[in-house]
């Protein structure tokens, strides 16, 4: 199996790209430079910098989004570019997003109206998530056991970004146990929304 790492240059994914060079071989690392900033080309930079020195594979596209560019813009062409990479090597996605990224994405959802809909978010079983349990902490206290380097984005302590300020509101009104509350209602919404696709499939097999 070939695996698309997705790497930013920051800490979460610098971490997963640590974490997957220990266990596997067939590696591709794909970067996406927004352009939202006017110094993402110094990411870009210190990412391929970072593949060469693991000796992997390097794919890279850049584009100049700007600096008004929304948050779901940005989503969306980053994933356009990764299941391209993905079709072009016939590998998977994996992305770093972790415990904090699921409980944020989950409270953005429910806010929006989704109800239980929005506990399925980041369930898609074409992109693997293999550090979906981790929680920032444990990143951090890997990266700096491990002496990784990475780039911080200025833009992830933006007010002009949402999901910076449910990030804030979620950490300073949310205790440890009511997250992994969160957590797991949603790890057994993703196990469900698996199990409705399988009988899903077994019944087109049989029509």
């Amino acid at each position: 199996m070939r695996y698309i790492i997705a790497v930013s240059g920051g800490i979460d994914s610098v971490v997963l790209l640590d974490l997957m060079s220990r266990t596997e071989k067939d590696l591709v690392v794909a970067h996406f430079d927004h352009g939202i900033r006017e110094d993402s080309a110094s990411d870009a930079r210190f990412v391929e910098a970072l593949a060469d020195r693991y000796k992997i594979q390097f794919v890279c596209r850049r584009e100049k989004l700007g600096a008004d560019a929304s948050e779901e813009l940005a989503r969306q062409r980053r994933y356009e570019f990764l299941r391209g990479v993905a079709t072009d090597f016939d590998g998977v996605i994996v992305t770093a997003h972790h415990r904090d990224d699921i409980i944020e994405t989950v409270a953005m959802n429910l806010k929006r109206g989704s109800r239980w809909r929005g506990l399925a978010g980041m369930s898609d079983g074409q992109i693997v998530r293999p550090m979906n349990s981790w929680t920032k902490q444990r990143i951090y206290e890997y990266a700096i056991r491990q002496k990784l380097e990475w780039c911080e984005d200025e833009t992830n302590q933006s007010d002009l970004y949402q999901r910076n300020k449910f990030r804030r509101k979620i950490n300073r009104e949310l205790d440890e146990y009511q997250k992994l509350g969160v957590y797991e209602a949603w790890r057994k919404q993703r196990e469900l929304r698996g199990e409705i696709e399988q009988e899903i499939e077994k019944f087109d097999g049989e029509v």
